[in-house]
Formats: C-alpha cells, structure tokens, sequence
C-alpha cells in the first residue's frame, strides 16, 4: 500500500473520450481541430502494456529503485529520486531502449489506421520512442507546460501519442492538457527546470484537462497543444510511460527523429546497439522498407 499522506484528490476536468467516434474518421478530425487533443479508452492492446510494465520494471529492480519486499507491478519505491538524464539513469534507460517491445508498441495496427484516418493518407511512425520513468515527490523536475513541436520541429501536423505504462490516476500524475491551447501558434519558451528545460506561457482563460489513465489508454494531441506532467506528490508509485509521434508520409520530419532516444550522448543509444539482440524482428529498422522519407535539419528555436 502506498504511504499516502493525504485522501485527497485533486480537482480536474476529464478529457473528452473519443471511442464513440472510432471508425468516423471525419468527427475525429473536427474534434482534433477543435480540442487540441483525443483520448481513447483501452486503444493500445492491454496485454502488451503490462508486458512492456512487468520487463521495465524488472530493469528498475535490478538497480534497486524499488521497494524491498513490495510487488513488482506496483512499482512502489523509497529511492530518492533520479532525475532523467543522470548518470545513474542511462544504464536502465538504455536497456528500455534496447527492448523490442518497446519499439514495437507504437506500431499497432489500430493505432496505424487511426492515424491514415486523421491524415486522410498513408502514415509513418517515427523511429525515435521515448520512454518517462518518474520518480514520486521530485516535483522539482517534472516537465513543464511546453508544445512539442520546439523538439520535433518539421511539420506541425504531427501527432504525438502518450501512453500510462500501467494504471496513472489523478493523484499519480500523468500528462495534463491546456484544453484549445494549440489554437494560440507557436509559443517563444523561457528556460525552466525538469525534462526539455524550456517553459511556455499558459493561457489563464484555458482550461486544464486530465484523467485516471488505464494501461491500454492513449491520449493523441497536435504539435502545438501545450502540456504538461501532473505532480505525483502522494503517492509512492513510480509513474512509467511511452510517448511516440506519427506524421502523414507526405509530410517533414526532422532528422533527429530518425535515431533513438539520447542519441547525442552515443553508445549505446545508437540502432546498432540497441536492436541487435532482434535484428530479424519487422520491428527493427523498419522505416528502410518504406522508401523515401522527407526529412530536414531541425532548427531549434531557443528559449529567450
């Protein structure tokens, strides 16, 4: 049981479920242009997700992040908390990384023909798959508003997808969403601690919106839709999540986004490295099979 200081849930606004416009490509469109957002109840295959939970969580232990004594799918930990990019992060985000499972995931085939619906043409997945392992209470370095088209660049119609590795309700975090915000363009970011570093202004006359996620649940949002990680002050479970893009073929991605995660930093974030004990899988590398695709430099905008 978690060692909760307070009962107390926070207020919010849910999001709008989309299941009911499944299958009417048309309705999702609007409410995309509309919302900034979609979420689906029980999109991503259950079964998979726990998987991906149990193998993640698994790596978590073996460095001794978690509870002594406490059951592995509950992620419960009493470690301080290790702030993504440390070095006593890389390790076990590196290994993440290197899971066929992982990489596989943003390619379900329900996810692939709702993304031909919203772009009304074929689809790609792009390579780069980021995982969040958040630690409880680090509320000092948790992602800040911001609008994910400043790191993706390219076109900015591209959808990006966040999926709970498991079970996130309200007093656990998750991502929030300002609700309408990418009506606003492109937002000039300040510099701000946590994840990405950079800040946007918030609209107050917007309004926030989260929900209790389940594992199998995926929230779709635009380029431009300001978000933001919720605080996870009460709990003492570690917050697990996948986050991925799409982008219709026609479009620009950003060159970046062709390579793994942390990239930058080398071994062992490269492909040869990361997909070489599953090498035969479809999974891997299989943006070669799909011929040309657009890509051009990314020109970061810096915070002022």
């Amino acid at each position: 049981m978690s060692s909760s200081t307070t009962t107390e849930r926070p207020a919010v606004t849910p999001f709008i479920e989309s299941n009911d416009l499944l299958g009417d490509a048309a309705a999702l469109r609007r409410r995309m242009r509309e919302e900034g957002y979609l979420f689906f109840r029980d999109l991503l295959p259950r079964d998979q997700v726990l998987d991906l939970r149990r193998r993640t969580l698994e790596l978590c232990a073996e460095e001794r992040w978690l509870r002594e004594g406490s059951e592995l799918m509950d992620g419960l930990t009493d470690h301080e908390p290790i702030a993504e990019g440390q070095e006593a992060w890389r390790p076990v985000y590196a290994k993440v990384q290197a899971l066929e499972a992982f990489h596989r995931l943003k390619l379900d085939a329900g996810v692939h023909r709702l993304m031909e619906g919203l772009f009304e043409e074929e689809v790609f997945a792009l390579p780069m798959t980021i995982a969040r392992m958040a630690f409880p209470r680090d509320n000092q370095r948790g992602t800040q508003p911001h609008q994910d088209w400043l790191y993706v660049g390219g076109s900015t119609e591209i959808i990006s997808c966040w999926g709970p590795l498991g079970d996130v309700p309200v007093e656990v975090g998750g991502l929030k969403l300002l609700r309408g915000s990418h009506k606003a363009g492109f937002l000039a970011p300040r510099p701000a601690p946590g994840p990405g570093g950079n800040i946007v202004w918030v609209d107050p006359d917007l309004e926030w919106v989260q929900s209790d996620y389940r594992a199998g649940d995926l929230l779709l949002f635009k380029a431009l839709t300001v978000h933001a990680s919720a605080d996870n002050y009460t709990s003492d479970r570690m917050r697990l999540s996948i986050d991925f893009r799409y982008a219709g073929r026609s479009h620009t991605i950003t060159d970046g986004w062709m390579l793994p995660h942390f990239n930058w930093l080398g071994e062992p974030f490269t492909w040869d490295t990361l997909d070489k004990t599953w090498r035969d899988s479809p999974v891997s590398r299989y943006w070669e099979k799909l011929g040309p695709i657009k890509t051009k430099p990314h020109e970061r905008f810096g915070a002022g």
